[in-house]
């Protein structure tokens, strides 16, 4: 069998596993429904709505078949599968010594990208949730780990993410999901206040951290594009606490931009305001 019959049955496998996900789970259908709802309102019809919502499921089928190439394939393949513009940025921020923070998002597919750059460039920090089960914690970690980048516990929090960047290193954070009143302050996100981390702003404002966005998108040729920002601008004033929220409303406006230009490979499927709209998701 030739290599374009094999894609085309790949195609076809896919497209049928997203039609059966999204008719049979309806809790995330209707998180995706009402999340695009809220954020683009009359932007978008409810046809080109529910089509969108279709084409973000299949994102995510052909993300997870995408994990097992991660998981399985030589890295000299997945290394030719990833495209990096911006590199340069990165490396200049380093260059002052004080390490670098990365915001990035649940944008196209994040863990072939930050894996593919760790192969191309240097090892960086990921910080992420340890996972409960003792196979999936496992798993995560060879997942991320397994080109020579390091996890980072989310749960050890500032203390850790301090430890990396005095090694010099960059450090990824999510910036676009739902936190806790407490950790999280409110920042404006499709014209809606969203709670958000507020992490990187601070290391920013405190510390002098530069903080790079850093956001990834799948190529039409299936290939892995990951684009790195120039540091984000940190401007002090006498008062800290406006300058943080300042910084974190610039994050969250490049975000949106990322996402608005290819809104099918974001996560919908998180219930991104549900700490200031709970009502959205019952």
């Amino acid at each position: 069998m030739g290599l374009k019959p094999i894609l085309n049955l790949k195609e076809h496998l896919i497209t049928a596993a997203a039609m059966l996900w999204y008719r049979l789970d309806r809790r995330h259908r209707e998180i995706a429904r009402r999340n695009l709802e809220f954020a683009y309102g009359a932007e978008l019809t409810p046809a080109a709505r529910e089509r969108l919502v279709r084409r973000v499921f299949r994102h995510f089928v052909l993300f997870g078949w995408e994990v097992l190439e991660l998981l399985l394939a030589p890295m000299s393949w997945i290394r030719r599968q990833v495209v990096v513009l911006g590199a340069e940025h990165l490396a200049a921020a380093q260059a002052q010594g004080r390490g670098a923070i990365i915001i990035a998002a649940h944008a196209g597919n994040w863990e072939y990208t930050v894996l593919g750059y760790g192969l191309l460039y240097q090892p960086e920090a990921v910080v992420g949730r340890e996972l409960d089960h003792p196979w999936g914690r496992a798993l995560a970690h060879y997942l991320r780990e397994r080109g020579g980048n390091v996890m980072v516990d989310k749960q050890r929090g500032l203390k850790a993410i301090l430890g990396q960047l005095k090694q010099n290193r960059a450090v990824g954070i999510v910036i676009d999901q739902n936190t806790t009143t407490a950790g999280g302050l409110l920042v404006d996100f499709f014209g809606k206040p969203a709670r958000t981390t507020p992490v990187a702003a601070l290391l920013a404002r405190h510390r002098n951290i530069p903080v790079l966005p850093a956001f990834s998108r799948r190529l039409a040729d299936g290939r892995h594009l990951m684009v790195i920002f120039p540091p984000l601008p940190m401007e002090k004033t006498r008062d800290a606490e406006a300058d943080i929220l300042r910084h974190l409303q610039l994050q969250s406006r490049v975000l949106e931009g990322w996402v608005r230009s290819c809104p099918e490979q974001w996560l919908w499927l998180h219930r991104r305001w549900k700490n200031q709209f709970p009502e959205l998701y019952q």
